[in-house]
């Protein structure tokens, strides 16, 4: 019996020769290329075979799926590093507030020699990720991402015009679509042929399943009779039943093997196979490789043949699915102490109840790490902290590396929280930790961790003798780039204390410092903070000059977070000089950009600040519609911005 799916090379590849040269073309002069199209039309397989044609000439990456983008991405450029709770950069917004460092994957992909990066189902991608690929595209003309979209499943993502290319794929003609049967089932009458192109609509994973389940048949009636449950005008009918046939062409034991990986993580390997389906697979688990059910992918990894024929086995099991945390645990147990288990815990993101269950299962701490720092990068501050917390407690004591790494992180939880006096109990920890380890490097960023939480606690004095102290250390550590960061952050120190001359100080000493090590992620902060300054001194002009400085190198290097600081930053200087018209624009465009990457709390700050332009204005209905709107976005009423938007609130409404 032939396979369902085999891939299709060189003159196989049928109906597909002008795409597959427009996407080398494309390629070759865009670092994105998105290729979208209907789920069966024909992307992976062209993805496949211009990977192939690459791959002799350029440094190739797979990745199977979206969801493990990020730590697929991070195997390939940083195999050997770790997260840690190092300190990032910061800069100011009324204030003191942290600019959360940037995964440090980029630094790295910034840095990489030429690589080709192919995503399939890329429509997984989180927000962030996909942000990440364009900031790397940009930074290094020598990457370049091929991204495969299933439409009508792209995210909505505002891309910038120009920044990436599309190669879309159409349906097949019929002709097409008859070389693939003929070359499949070369024995098939003309009449099965025509009834499975008329079938197929132009769709090839149809075509190949159909021929597939025909060529199981025993005689040509059998074939005609199948064809003649289906439907000409109802696709999704037809590809339930056309995956029930599929399905039913395996012995019971393998049909229960199939269905219970298809409940299990999207990537498989052996020891996962063998954890959600037993020991004893091996005569099932070659029936469903031999008929390309189960799809080997390099040297390790399987995964279903395709996600339509996944989705309808798991639609079909519906207590199955209902009892997933029970499966999912009996998995984990056997896969506990591998870094297999990642592959599980990522399945589970979405499913807090699961997700927090299974991670006390987990022992690999390069597994739990990792979990840990992708959730923190996207937003999942919870998950972040109990995987961490996780990790913390198997390794106190145990191992001196993960023991710091955890509770430095943890710290870097809290502080993203808000919770500053958490924040600080676990710096100081890891602190100590350091220094008993004697970890010089987590010395020094451990003490400008510290010297951060305090002067937002209002003990300048505390914060610049902590960051006296890391400047010491990077200075002995020759770190030229922590060297920046502590100065940068004295200045922010000074700037709260109202020494505006120390704070322009130790900024155009970052900013020099930054300009000669060429991170212009460090130069546009200190463009902005020193923007701020001249804002605050009364020198308008100047602050503008900075502040769109900042905002354009922000623009150039993708940085949303500092694109919109330095908007909401333009804003004040224009509220300075009474220009309340330009003022709303910028806090505007600020607010857009918050809103778009889901940052709640500074969502909330700016809609506040827009109500606080209308009061005065005599507006006062509108700005309570922006002071209600900003505290919906609150989720934690003990959160300080929440009491600030209620005081407001309350004085419109004649509370007070």
């Amino acid at each position: 019996m032939i396979e369902i799916l085999k891939l299709q090379y060189d003159d196989n590849f049928v109906g597909r020769e002008e795409e597959t040269k427009e996407l080398k073309e494309k390629i070759e002069k865009n670092g994105i290329v998105v290729i979208t199209g209907g789920r069966g039309i024909g992307k992976t397989n062209l993805i496949k075979v211009v990977e192939k044609d690459f791959e002799n000439q350029k440094e190739c990456h797979h990745i199977e799926y979206g969801s493990l983008f990020s730590s697929e991405v991070s195997r390939i450029f940083l195999p050997d590093k770790i997260l840690t709770g190092a300190s990032g950069g910061f800069i100011v917004s009324g204030g003191i507030s942290w600019k959360p460092r940037e995964p440090s994957v980029l630094e790295y992909m910034e840095k990489s020699e030429e690589k080709m990066i192919f995503v399939e189902n890329a429509h997984e991608l989180k927000k962030e990720e996909i942000e990440t690929i364009f900031v790397a595209s940009r930074r290094n003309e020598r990457l370049r991402f091929v991204l495969e979209v299933a439409t009508p499943y792209k995210p909505d993502v505002k891309l910038r015009a120009g920044s990436y290319e599309v190669v879309e794929l159409e349906k097949l003609s019929d002709k097409s679509m008859e070389k693939i049967v003929r070359r499949e089932c070369p024995n098939f009458s003309d009449a099965i042929v025509r009834r499975i192109i008329s079938l197929s609509k132009g769709y090839p994973y149809v075509a190949r399943s159909l021929a597939y389940i025909c060529d199981g048949k025993n005689v040509e009636n059998e074939m005609f009779e199948f064809l003649k449950t289906l439907r000409d005008d109802d696709m999704e009918y037809n590809l339930d039943r056309i995956h029930k046939d599929v399905l039913n062409t395996l012995k019971e034991d393998s049909q229960g093997v199939i269905k219970r990986l298809a409940i299990a993580p999207a990537t498989l390997n052996l020891n996962l196979i063998e954890a959600f389906c037993g020991e004893r697979v091996d005569t099932s688990l070659n029936d469903i490789i031999e008929r390309g059910i189960l799809v080997k992918l390099g040297e390790k990894s399987y995964r279903i043949y395709h996600p339509l024929f996944r989705e309808y086995l798991r639609n079909i099991q519906p207590i199955a699915i209902k009892n997933k945390k029970e499966l999912y645990c009996e998995a984990m147990e056997k896969v506990k102490s591998e870094f297999d288990s990642i592959f599980i815990l990522f399945e589970v993101l979405n499913e807090p109840d699961i997700f927090e269950e299974l991670i006390k299962q987990t022992e690999n701490y390069e597994a739990i790490n990792s979990v840990g720092a992708q959730t923190y990068t996207w937003g999942k501050l919870g998950q972040a902290l109990c995987a961490w917390n996780h990790l913390l407690q198997k390794a106190r004591g145990v191992d001196k590396e993960w023991e710091v790494n955890a509770t430095g992180n943890i710290g870097n939880v809290y502080r993203a929280k808000g919770e500053l006096e958490k924040a600080l109990e676990y710096f100081e920890k890891a602190l100590k930790l350091d220094e008993e380890f004697g970890i010089k490097e987590g010395m020094a960023a451990g003490l400008g961790n510290i010297g951060m939480i305090y002067p937002v606690k209002g003990e300048f004095e505390k914060a610049l003798e902590y960051l006296g102290k890391a400047l010491k250390r990077d200075k002995e550590l020759g770190d030229k780039e922590g060297i920046a960061r502590d100065l940068g952050n004295i200045g922010s120190v000074y700037l709260s204390k109202g020494e505006f001359y120390k704070a322009l100080e130790y900024y155009e000493k970052a900013l020099k410092l930054d300009e000669e090590l060429g991170r212009k992620e460090g130069i546009a902060a200190n463009y902005g903070n020193i923007g701020i300054v001249y804002r605050i001194k009364g020198e308008l002009d100047k602050a503008l000059g900075y502040l769109g400085k900042a905002l354009r190198l922000d623009e150039e290097l993708g940085i949303k977070e500092g694109m919109a600081i330095s908007l909401e930053h333009i804003g004040n200087v224009y509220r300075t000089k009474r220009e309340l018209d330009k003022v709303l624009e910028y806090y505007k465009k600020a607010l857009g950009i918050f809103q778009e990457m889901g940052s709640r709390i500074e969502a909330a700050r700016t809609l506040m600040n827009i109500g606080d332009v209308f009061y005065p204005k005599g507006k006062k209905e509108r700005a309570l519609d922006y002071y209600l709107e900003a505290q919906d976005l609150i989720l934690d009423h003990d959160y300080p911005l929440f009491e600030d938007i209620s005081k407001r609130i309350n004085i419109l409404l004649g509370a007070d």
